[in-house]
């Protein structure tokens, strides 16, 4: 992934795009393709690669708490949209692209990417604070309302410790 100089931070924010775009651009693959197929890509296609390519989403793995420093810092930037539109933007993010820290995650976060309700994902928290975290995969299958097979598909975003 390239790295953003101090300067490119400090343009205008329609100079801060052009140089995203201009960066990422050179033989990118067309701005939807290289993101995953759920619900709110298109409003992701929409927002985000306004500016950049789909490349500077999808390069760089992130957590659930830097995709929303993510999308603060567009917003800072001068990206633009409704707030149901941001709110589609983040959880397309933390659903399909976030590393989720398991023993530090909030239900919130843990329903968005297991794709359990609200009542399943309290459940995991409560059953983690009560075993004192998960230490393996094999202890996060224990939890109650989780999928194994959606564990083990998500096995390379879990992050324990």
């Amino acid at each position: 992934m390239k790295m953003i100089g101090l300067a490119t931070l400090l343009l205008p924010p329609a100079a801060i795009c052009f140089v995203l775009a201009t960066a990422h651009s050179v033989g990118a693959q067309s701005t939807a393709d290289r993101l995953p197929d759920a619900p709110g890509k298109p409003t992701v296609v929409a927002i985000c690669t306004s500016c950049h390519g789909s490349d500077i989403i999808t390069d760089g793995p992130r957590t659930v708490e830097g995709w929303i420093d993510v999308t603060l810092a567009m917003k800072d930037f001068g990206a633009t949209a409704t707030e149901a539109e941001w709110k589609t933007v983040g959880d397309y993010l933390v659903t399909n692209l976030a590393l989720i820290e398991v023993n530090k995650a909030e239900a919130a976060h843990l329903q968005l990417v297991f794709g359990v309700d609200d009542a399943v994902a309290k459940e995991v928290v409560a059953y983690r604070d009560k075993q004192g975290g998960f230490k393996t995969i094999d202890d996060l299958k224990k939890a109650p309302g989780l999928d194994a097979a959606k564990i083990d598909a998500l096995k390379e975003r879990l992050i324990f410790k």
